[in-house]
C-alpha cells in the first residue's frame, strides 16, 4: 500500500527551463529595439526685433508669412502674395483642403513651392536684411486648429524635400534630419551632422520658425 504524500512536503522546482528561455530572449529583445532618440523644432514667438542688424545693410526684409486655415494656406511676402503661378488665390488661399482632410498630398505640395522659393525666387543674399532671414518664416495658424495639424505643418516647411527636381537638393539627408538634436558632450542643441553631412547647410529650409497663434 502507497504511503500518502505529506501535505508539508513539496518538490523543488525546475527553473532550468525558464532560465533557458531569457537566455535567449534578451539577445532577440536587444536586436529588435528601438532606441528613441529626442529632438525639437526651433519655434520661436512673436517680437519686435530678432537682435542687432548690421547698420550698413538696408535690404527690405522678405517677411514670408503662412497663413493656415481649416480650409488651407495662403502664402505672401513683403513682395506680395506667394501662391504658385498656376493657382488663383480665391478666398485667399493658395493651397486649398480636399473635403476639409490635411491630406500629404496637400502638405507635398506646399513643400515643394516653398523649396521652389527658397532655392530658386529668392535664393540669393540681396533679398534678405541678415542671412539667417533666408530660414525664417512666419506661421499664422487659425484658432482651434488640431496640434496635429500644425507640427505637420512644421515638419512640411522645415526639411527640403528628398524629392525635389527644380532644382534638386544640394545632397540626401534622412527625413526629419533638420530637427535639433541635443549633444550629451556639450549640453547644447544642435543641428550636428549625419552620416558626414553637414544638416544645416544640405537638408533645412525654413528652420526658423516664429510662431503667432490666434493672430489670423
Amino acid at each position: 500500500m502507497q504511503k500518502p504524500r505529506d501535505a508539508s512536503q513539496s518538490e523543488e522546482l525546475n527553473l532550468l527551463p525558464i532560465l533557458n528561455l531569457i537566455c535567449l530572449l534578451i539577445p532577440f529583445l536587444l536586436i529588435t529595439a528601438q532606441f528613441v532618440k529626442i529632438g525639437v523644432i526651433l519655434v520661436e514667438t512673436p517680437r519686435t526685433t530678432r537682435g542687432p542688424t548690421n547698420p550698413t545693410a538696408h535690404r527690405e526684409a522678405l517677411d514670408l508669412t503662412l497663413v493656415m486655415t481649416r480650409q488651407g494656406y495662403f502664402l505672401s511676402s513683403s513682395h506680395g502674395v506667394e501662391c504658385p503661378a498656376e493657382t488663383i488665390a480665391e478666398d485667399r488661399l493658395c493651397f486649398r483642403r480636399k473635403g476639409g482632410a490635411l491630406d500629404d498630398e496637400l502638405l507635398r505640395s506646399l513643400k515643394h513651392h516653398l523649396w521652389s522659393l527658397f532655392a530658386r525666387k529668392y535664393k540669393g543674399e540681396e533679398h534678405y536684411a541678415m542671412p539667417a532671414d533666408r530660414h525664417s518664416i512666419t506661421l499664422i495658424p487659425e484658432p482651434d486648429l488640431p496640434y496635429e495639424d500644425i507640427v505637420r505643418t512644421l515638419d512640411a516647411i522645415r526639411d527640403i524635400p528628398s524629392d525635389a527636381k527644380d532644382p534638386p537638393p544640394p545632397l540626401h539627408v534622412p527625413a526629419g534630419g533638420c530637427a535639433l538634436e541635443h549633444d550629451p558632450k556639450t549640453g547644447e542643441w544642435t543641428h550636428g551632422s549625419k552620416r558626414g553631412i553637414n544638416v544645416l547647410d544640405s537638408a533645412c529650409m525654413y528652420h526658423r520658425v516664429t510662431l503667432a497663434l490666434g493672430a489670423t
